[in-house]
């Protein structure tokens, strides 16, 4: 049976904690084997910093092992990278950019590598753009915002995620502006003909895919998109 997918809206401490908590809890190992990426802030000190800072307080027990794809400062060797990723309990993908993460991981194969630790059983994790990461696509907007739906809808690229949570496309804490840009990946996806069930995380809220495929909310309810 496949792992367990733990995917927060935003990085709320509290909520944060609870989720993580709970997935370390439930992995039921002394110390757990945590596998972070933090390729969303690829580029970005500040944000590296402040997303690594957080990791020990969320899993204090945990034995971490950073994993840097290529487009990374300081890319971990290939080789090593994949092994840190297979021997695993949980794999982490951090805040940032989604986009950006998605493309880093895809590029480097990594994306697939996670794919594979979770089939065997692994757990994965997200927060924000983490958790858009591991869904099946984002998308790439256009600088240029002139012209109609339809114009920016064919200048607006549709990126291929990890796909941990296959056949989900997720937003997080969008939920003011009504969840416009899932919206708007949903009829790109509509456009290049893929078939996917569309997801949003508020702020506050998350959502645990268990290994039979069944969503379970934690905390304020997730938004599906009919």
């Amino acid at each position: 049976m496949s792992g367990t997918s733990y995917l927060v809206g935003s990085g709320e401490e509290a909520l944060l904690t609870r989720v993580a908590k709970r997935a370390y809890e439930a992995i039921g190992k002394r110390q757990v084997r945590v596998a972070v990426s933090y390729a969303p802030v690829a580029g970005s000190a500040e944000g590296l910093e402040y997303m690594s800072a957080r990791m020990p307080r969320l899993f204090p027990d945990a034995a971490f092992e950073r994993f840097a794809v290529a487009g990374e400062t300081g890319a971990t060797p290939p080789e090593e990278a994949r092994a840190i990723v297979e021997r695993a309990d949980l794999v982490f993908v951090s805040g940032g950019d989604p986009t950006l993460g998605a493309r880093l991981l895809d590029a480097s194969g990594a994306a697939a590598w996670i794919r594979e630790a979770h089939a065997r059983g692994a757990a994965t994790m997200g927060v924000s753009a983490g958790s858009i990461a591991l869904g099946a696509f984002w998308a790439e907007w256009p600088e240029d915002e002139s012209g109609d739906e339809s114009e920016q809808l064919a200048r607006t690229d549709l990126v291929p995620a990890i796909g941990v949570v296959a056949g989900h496309v997720f937003d997080t804490h969008n939920e003011e502006d009504d969840w416009d840009e899932l919206r708007l990946v949903a009829k790109l996806c509509e456009a290049r003909g893929k078939v996917a069930r569309f997801v949003g995380i508020p702020s506050g809220g998350a959502v645990v895919f268990h290994g039979d495929g069944s969503m379970e909310a934690v905390g304020k309810p997730a938004f599906v998109l009919e």
